[in-house]
Order: structure tokens, then sequence, then C-alpha cells
């Protein structure tokens, strides 16, 4: 990876799940939406477990748990426009914008071209 290591996609309550439990289409995506992006990204929430997903409200059939999605911080519309840009570029087609990050997922067995 040219722009994250593997310590940013583990899950956050520390019970190991993390980059090996990531999808590579995930992976190659979210390198190349950086690239396109021109900014940092910071990575808030990757894989995650049941019960650390269950902890902070995730969605019973949450992407996350599949290591099919990932949150990148964004706080500030010039960041947001740019890790829309670059995510879109990438053939991410499930999106999801909120007031401090943007949630991106590849999972296929979900809805595509769909943002919320």
């Amino acid at each position: 990876m040219d722009y994250f290591t593997p310590s940013e996609f583990q899950c956050r309550c520390g019970c190991g799940k993390g980059f090996k439990d990531m999808k590579p289409s995930l992976i190659q995506r979210i390198e190349y939406a950086r690239l396109v992006a021109g900014k940092p990204f910071v990575i808030n929430s990757a894989i995650r477990c049941e019960a650390h997903n269950k902890s902070v409200g995730g969605k019973e059939n949450s992407a996350h748990l599949t290591g099919f999605a990932v949150d990148i911080k964004a706080d500030n519309s010039v960041t947001r426009y740019a890790v829309i840009r670059g995510l879109i570029q990438a053939g991410f087609r499930r999106i999801g914008v909120y007031d401090n990050f943007i949630h991106a997922d590849c999972d296929p067995s979900k809805p595509q071209d769909v943002a919320w």
C-alpha cells in the first residue's frame, strides 16, 4: 500500500480483526481514491467485529463486518468534495455522507449506485 498502513484497518475494539480481514477490492479502490483525491485520508473505521459494530450503532448487516467498508474523516466541505470525487473515480458505488465522515463500501450484496 502506498497511502495506508495495515494498522489503520484494525477493529477499534482490539479484538484482532484487521487488515487481513479486509476485502482486496476495497483496499485497491481506497488506494486509488486517495491518489485521485490528492489529500490524506484518515480512516475512522474499517473492519468491525459484531460486538464493536453493535457498540457504535452500526447496522446489523453492515459492510464493515465483512471488510467491504471504510469510514473516512471528512470534517469540512473541501475535504468532503475531494474524498467523494476520489471515491467515485475509484469505482465506489455506495457512498454515505455524514457531518464528519464519509462511508464508502463496495459490498456486492447490497444495492449499488446509492448515496445517502
